[in-house]
């Protein structure tokens, strides 16, 4: 929908309404919906006996909002229906025909390629890597410059993990209840150190300065190179991500890679009254490609990701294999995704149905021997609809 300026015009003389037309709005929609076959083969139910099931998703539904205020600024907002939350609500003031201003709750320029054209309401594979990323959405001021492409600078709310605990205490004189909370942060910028360490000789800081995201976004003719880099935590964490892009008439193809190293706060094991970083380093590798042949656009998508965490000096084996492997069911530590599958085009984005194959495979904590790990793959039949207007 669209509601736009009025004029009106009597044998060939301009004349100027005298009702002031609301500015200009467009309202839109993405979705997508799929039936899921799959063998839950992640699950290593009963020593290798999976329980294959088929299932309906409504795996997104969102609505968005674009408007303009004046020709130099202008407003997007986009609601998740499905979980009943605003994603991101932002202003954009175009000062000139180089230079952009944007501030609000924004997609953050981290985690490559993959991150930056896909999502999961529009795309059928998303890379399981996407889950580990910092700052996804954020509120944050990005200044993008023309320059052989796009240079943008943003200014991201940084940022934390925290989690609050309370702790019930009974007095058994009085039968009395006691709850006492406190508040526990592996991240550094904010929160307070009850529930890390107990009488620390340091204390947690709380947040005085945003994270930091530069792009670069090129454009040489069929070629766009992505370069991204990020410092976030106050400064103890980045993520920096590579990659290019080929985009000619039928063909659309990206390669990227990402490299997160995140230092977690922990206690330290040779002194409990101080802190230590824990360090995890996530990778992960996205190529992609379709190419549309009439009304068909056959696509191909493979990642991997990657996970060296934090292992206390002298963990024992079946420590070290549980830090490594991923949690039953679920890929979170390392991964290799192989899809195809096609796109039927001849309805147009509105109504874009699809099929594809998708393999998933990863480690996982054996659960015969707890100091080995067992490779499990997940095979899933999938036939959806997408769309976006």
């Amino acid at each position: 929908m669209k509601v736009s300026s009025v004029s009106l015009s009597l044998a060939g003389l301009a004349l100027t309404s005298t009702v002031q037309a609301a500015p200009e709005i467009e309202i839109g929609a993405e979705y997508q919906v799929n039936v899921v076959n799959t063998n839950d083969g992640l699950n290593d139910k009963d020593l290798g006996k999976q329980t294959k099931t088929t299932t309906f998703n409504l795996k997104g539904a969102k609505l968005v909002f674009r408007g303009k205020l004046s020709e130099e600024i202008s407003w997007t907002v986009l609601y998740k229906a499905k979980e009943s939350e605003l994603e991101r609500f932002y202003l954009t003031n175009r000062v000139n025909e180089n230079l952009e201003v944007t501030i609000g709750k924004q997609k953050i320029k981290t985690y490559g390629l993959h991150r930056k054209l896909t999502s999961g309401v529009t795309t059928p594979v998303i890379a399981a890597y996407l889950n580990s990323n910092p700052l996804k959405d954020k509120v944050a001021l990005d200044i993008t410059y023309k320059l052989a492409g796009n240079l943008s600078l943003q200014l991201v709310d940084d940022y934390s993990k925290c989690a609050s605990a309370t702790t019930y205490t009974n007095n058994p004189t009085t039968n009395a209840v006691t709850a006492s909370s406190s508040t526990s942060c592996t991240s550094w910028n904010q929160g307070n150190a009850e529930g890390i360490v107990t009488n620390s000789k340091e204390t947690q800081t709380a947040q005085k300065q945003p994270a930091i995201a530069l792009e670069w976004y090129g454009a040489f003719g069929e070629f766009s190179p992505l370069v991204q880099y990020a410092v976030y935590d106050l400064g103890k964490s980045s993520t920096a991500s590579v990659g290019v892009r080929f985009k000619r008439e039928a063909l659309d193809a990206y390669l990227d890679y990402t490299m997160d190293t995140r230092n977690n706060k922990g206690v330290d094991p040779a002194d409990p009254t101080r802190f230590i970083e824990k360090k995890d380093v996530y990778t992960g590798m996205v190529a992609y490609a379709e190419y549309k042949t009439g009304d068909y656009t056959p696509f191909v998508h493979v990642s991997t990701m990657g996970t060296d965490p934090y292992t206390a000096p002298g963990a024992t084996d079946a420590a070290i294999v549980t830090a490594e492997s991923n949690t039953a069911g679920s890929l979170n530590k390392n991964e290799l995704t192989v899809a195809v599958g096609t796109h039927y085009d001849a309805w147009g984005t509105f109504y874009r149905p699809f099929i594809d194959v998708t393999m998933s495979s990863g480690e996982f904590v054996d659960p015969s021997d707890a100091t080995k790990k067992k490779d499990l793959t997940r095979t899933d039949l999938v036939a959806g609809l997408i769309g976006k207007f």
